[in-house]
């Protein structure tokens, strides 16, 4: 092997887009507006503009303020299915006129995030990096992240959008976060060269073999990963000339400011404000791994003030108001902490009191003034850019980036809150077809496993709540509970994943939740108890496996990854998994591992369950379900299997996004309606499915446009 061509090898275990060929202006085909109203289809969901993160956990904020305090920065980005790429666009929004816009740059690559997995460092996820604008301290410039060429580097767009943008930086590595100079005539630059120089010695050792050690897992790579410790290396980037040299420790601080000497090295998050008052947030019980938090306050002469209670739990972020007085704190809280929560904590107060709390998600928040800047979306509201009043809680909406979705008619979202049978704290929402009638029963498909923000497809966003809904389907969008109390209450991390897997704890209490959910949506009289479905990803395919081997509820499932079982599993994800999963009381390959998996495995149950699996997923992790496939063809149970290419866990690439949601809703309405989509082009996929066993009666389908029987 060449050292060059080695050293592609090598680079390709890193996250490099090698993307199907696109054609055409990925921003050249817009939604069209003033349509007449109609439910909402796989497009309208595969299509939706994002600021930030699709989903709707919350992550670093997306929104760049000007000096001014009156224009907000974000890039959005809508998948286009039909080029498989991204308009991606530098908008700067008004806060003084709300809806009014800019742009000021468009175009580049999606941007995928690093994440580190288990002991591998930098693994390629399938979600959006976040892309934080950053005005110029005269309010002239805007820069931001922008990827061409395969190359994440910074770009400056003029604040007027009267010019094209430029490359700023042309380093070797790619930028991974950056900020202005105090005098705004340089860029501080944050890399990473030692990922390659990884690359680099991967190159070398492909010359002699590689060792097969805990720096492989075969599901993502037939390279080695890079583990251990890849510093971040810090960059003065002159903007004048280009030249470069390395951040002196001040200007590191202004990308990366230290924490102040009085707040402790164990808070979790903490803000400072004038006065040398500070405030952060640490754990109520130290020695518990995932102990609740508490919130504290202190003044720069060391006088504290803490709130334990749990009404000041599960706080994320905080600011101080402009003389210090008050500390906002925004939270998850509430039941099963489905809600987010605003606190305002004034000075001479004893406790804070809450400002607001909704079931609405509140994303990327930032308060540049006197407003808190926040994306906000609701079970059937999309996302839009809100500006929030933190005394009142009042808020007026700035920005919405997918006004034509207004026009669509959606499913209505019913909340059920409950315990458990192990005393855990669940919720689930209930989506019914739009212009769902009193007396109407419907076939249910569940998807899962979080059910916050806008119901849009699960997690990975796979499943399409509302285009289900729009073909009839009542859709339970379910929530995995949290940890039962052995768990939450355990000193290390091994402690806590052997309490979730003594006797498959977690597994019976996730089920059980799931269990009453389900009664709960029966009970309302608008769900067809006969006719169920499941659908997962990840943790949600634990799940569907538990389900589907413990319960007899559901007669067809889809899964966005497979499985969790005692063969591939284990092989495929790599040797330090292996160890991983034994820590927490796995079994693999030993004499005893048949009985322990048998509550588990689909392999081991593939004689008794018959239940049509539909499987959709990434070439990067494929090999881990071929045992269930095999077993599933083994006992002539109907199995589909599709393979899709260049993706990692989540997947990113928006034709596969829209195929997804497509076969998902056909999937559920031919084994749970007898419906077929009669179009020529989906012939040889019914072809397949007639002849599964158990499948519809031929006689008894009908196409779905159309309420005639099939010859």
């Amino acid at each position: 092997m060449s050292l060059v061509l080695a050293a592609l090898l090598a680079q390709s275990i890193l996250p490099a887009e090698v993307a199907l060929p696109a054609e055409g202006d990925p921003c050249a085909r817009l939604r069209g507006h003033g349509e007449t109203a109609r439910p909402a289809s796989s497009r309208d969901l595969a299509e939706l503009t994002d600021m930030g993160r699709s989903d709707p956990n919350d992550a670093p904020s997306p929104f760049g303020v000007s000096p001014d305090g009156e224009w907000i920065a974000v890039a959005t980005r809508r998948g286009n299915p039909d080029t498989n790429s991204y308009c991606q666009k530098l908008v700067a929004i008004s806060l003084r006129h709300p809806g009014e816009a800019r742009e000021l740059d468009r175009g580049g690559e999606f941007i995928r995030d690093l994440f580190v997995l288990r002991n591998l460092s930098a693994v390629g996820a399938g979600y959006a990096k976040v892309i934080t604008p950053r005005w110029s301290h005269d309010g002239k410039r805007v820069a931001y992240l922008k990827r061409v060429a395969g190359s994440n580097q910074v770009w400056i767009a003029d604040a007027q959008g009267q010019s094209a943008a430029d490359q700023a930086t042309r380093l070797p590595d790619d930028v991974t976060d950056f900020a202005w100079s105090s005098d705004s005539s340089a860029l501080i630059l944050a890399t990473r060269p030692a990922l390659r120089r990884h690359a680099k010695a991967v190159a070398e050792e492909a010359r002699v073999g590689f060792l097969f050690d805990e720096r492989f897992s075969p599901q993502l790579a037939d390279l080695p990963f890079p583990t251990g410790a890849l510093p971040t290396e810090y960059v003065h980037w002159n903007l004048a000339d280009g030249s470069r040299r390395a951040a002196s420790t001040d200007e590191v601080a202004i990308l990366n400011p230290a924490r102040p000497d009085s707040v402790p090295r164990t808070a979790r998050t903490f803000a400072s404000g004038p006065a040398n008052r500070h405030a952060w947030t640490e754990a109520r019980y130290p020695e518990r791994l995932l102990s609740p938090s508490q919130l504290v306050v202190a003044d720069g002469i060391g006088r504290r003030q803490t709130c334990a209670q749990r009404r000041c739990e599960g706080v994320s972020r905080l600011w101080w108001s402009p003389d210090a007085r008050t500390l906002y704190a925004l939270q998850r809280t509430g039941w099963a902490k489905s809600q987010a929560g605003l606190l305002a904590w004034r000075r001479g107060e004893k406790s804070p009191r809450q400002v607001m709390v909704t079931d609405d998600a509140l994303i990327g928040c930032a308060k540049p003034a006197r407003e808190i800047i926040c994306a906000r979306e609701g079970a059937t509201q999309t996302r839009r850019l809100v500006a929030i009043d933190p005394e009142t809680g009042r808020e007026r909406l700035i920005f919405d980036p997918n006004p034509e979705f207004g026009q669509l008619h959606l499913g209505r979202a019913q909340r059920f809150r409950f315990r458990n049978d192990f005393g855990v704290e669940s919720y689930a929402d209930l989506v019914l077809p739009p212009g769902h009638r009193n007396g109407e029963r419907h076939p249910l498909v569940v998807v899962q496993y979080i059910s916050d923000g806008f119901l849009r497809g699960g997690t990975d966003d796979e499943f399409p709540i509302q285009a289900l809904a729009a073909k009839g389907f009542a859709v339970l969008s379910f929530s995995r509970p949290d940890f039962v109390a052995a768990a939450l209450n355990a000193a290390s991390d091994v402690a806590m994943r052997q309490a979730n897997r003594e006797n498959w704890t977690d597994r019976r209490s996730v089920q059980s939740s799931l269990e009453i959910a389900l009664r709960h949506a029966v009970a309302t009289g608008a769900v067809d108890p006969a006719r169920m479905g499941i659908s997962g990803f990840s943790d949600g395919t634990s799940t569907v496996q538990w389900a589907l081997i413990n319960s007899s509820l559901f007669k067809v499932a889809a899964l966005g990854a497979c499985c969790e079982d005692l063969n591939a599993y284990p092989l495929m994800a790599g040797p330090a998994f292996e160890q991983f999963g034994r820590e927490m009381g796995y079994r693999f390959f030993e004499e005893d591992a048949a009985a322990f998996w048998k509550p588990m495995s689909l392999v081991l149950n593939a004689d008794r369950i018959a239940t049509p699996l539909l499987i959709q997923t990434g070439d990067s992790e494929y090999t881990i379900g071929l045992d269930v496939v095999a077993a599933w063809r083994r006992h002539n149970n109907p199995v589909e299997l599709y393979v899709l290419n260049d993706e990692p866990h989540f997947k990113w690439q928006p034709s596969h996004r829209l195929a997804m949601y497509e076969r998902s809703v056909e999937w559920f309405q031919f084994w749970l309606m007898g419906r077929m989509n009669c179009a020529p082009s989906k012939a040889a996929q019914y072809a397949r499915w007639k002849i599964m066993k158990g499948a519809p009666d031929p006689a008894e389908l009908t196409c779905e446009t159309s309420a005639s029987r099939l010859p």
